[in-house]
């Protein structure tokens, strides 16, 4: 018998409709209305840390497209272990062939 493990990571998926529909929301009050993302957490039923992922998420989920390129692969979350600091590796984009690749060995 496998023993589980217990942790919160299981226990915290979002469905990515929800993360994707929190996260425009948020990008129209911050951009679209100038609110902070306080401001814009405390509307959604947000904390401000969870309204600025959630905002960053929906840009970093919609670039590819800014670009003229295929969605990719879904981002990893801003501010979380997957994505600690910077924008997410996006393949459509990062990759070779892709607007913002920077050479290298890939």
């Amino acid at each position: 018998m496998i023993k589980r493990r217990g942790g919160p990571y299981p226990h915290l998926r979002l469905d990515l409709g929800i993360k994707v529909t929190q996260g425009l929301d948020v990008v129209q009050l911050v951009l679209g209305e100038g609110r902070t993302f306080r401001e814009a957490g405390a509307a959604l039923g947000l904390s401000p840390t969870t309204a600025w992922r959630r905002f960053w998420f929906a840009l970093d989920l919609t670039l590819p497209e800014r670009y003229g390129r295929p969605p990719g692969p879904i981002p990893p979350q801003r501010g979380t272990r997957a994505c600690p600091r910077g924008r997410p590796y996006l393949p459509t984009l990062d990759g070779p062939g892709g607007p913002l690749h920077r050479g290298g060995n890939l």
